[in-house]
């Protein structure tokens, strides 16, 4: 209904309804990007206007502002970028005070890691000034972590945590042996905590009866993906200094944004001009 709408459009539309239609309408435009308008420039303006919407919870206001970051940096938008850096740094602090809940994007530990991924390609983007700054929070809320506040959807959350360790690495590669034991636990323990509770009664009624009729899931994708970063991060942990290059590089191509290429080769261009002397 909004592919081939205009941003304002949508926004006029989202008026006239009465306010639990419209914070529904409002949160599927945030969380479904399918249902957005076709354009990311109507995108990016459509997740601006929702992050500061009143009537919006926090947290969806602080994901619209998180999927329009995603858009600033697939959009290369060099001239929005900054401003969009400054707004993630400013609501970071709230973000890592939320709750622990049940719910992937509910969760505390799975917004502060989305933010922090999108705030370092936005911020890529903008030059780098805060990149630093965001990838001492990633390392802090590795160590962080409360596992025993944590869900089944650390599984999904994982994905973004190795990611946004991969990108500070970047830019504090000595840390890189430390990391690497660190993500391969998580891992382990993200596939760990992710079997149901109640195995007897899945395996017996909600199990396929064979290979053939399981679905594969998204979040088994996201899974394989990560562990090639992890792999990434593990060589660069192993590697001698001659090697050390390459395998950063190996890191960035794996962790940084890539939904466009050009976005993706930008950004790997930043990195490198940053902080490549650092891998030497």
């Amino acid at each position: 209904m909004y592919k081939d709408m205009t941003a304002e459009a949508v926004l006029q539309v989202l008026a006239g309804m009465p306010k639990r239609t419209r914070i529904k309408t409002s949160q599927m435009l945030i969380y479904k990007k399918g249902r957005r308008p076709a354009d990311l420039k109507e995108q990016q303006y459509l997740l601006n206007k929702l992050s500061d919407d009143p009537t919006l919870a926090e947290i969806d206001r602080v994901y619209a502002l998180i999927a329009g970051g995603h858009k600033t940096c697939e959009l290369l938008d060099l001239e929005g970028a900054e401003a969009w850096s400054a707004r993630l740094a400013e609501v970071l602090p709230q973000v890592r005070a939320f709750p622990y809940v049940f719910g992937l994007r509910r969760d505390r530990t799975h917004v502060v890691f989305s933010l922090l991924n999108v705030a370092m390609n936005v911020d890529l983007i903008a030059g780098g000034h805060r990149y630093a700054e965001f990838a001492q929070t990633v390392l802090d809320e590795v160590d962080g972590l409360k596992l025993r506040k944590m869900t089944p959807y650390l599984f999904n959350s994982s994905s973004n945590i190795v990611k946004a360790v991969g990108m500070a690495l970047l830019c504090k590669p000595d840390e890189r042996a430390r990391q690497a034991d660190l993500m391969a636990r998580l891992m382990s323990y993200a596939v760990e905590i992710n079997n149901p509770i109640f195995w007897y009664v899945f395996s017996r009624f909600t199990a396929p009866a064979s290979l053939r009729q399981v679905e594969i899931r998204a979040a088994f994708g996201s899974f394989r993906n990560s562990m090639q970063r992890l792999t990434h991060i593990e060589e660069a942990a192993a590697a001698d200094p001659a090697d050390l290059p390459l395998k950063m590089r190996q890191i960035a191509g794996s962790c940084l944004a890539q939904s466009r290429p050009e976005q993706h080769i930008m950004l790997q261009e930043r990195v490198q001009t940053l902080f490549g002397d650092s891998w030497q």
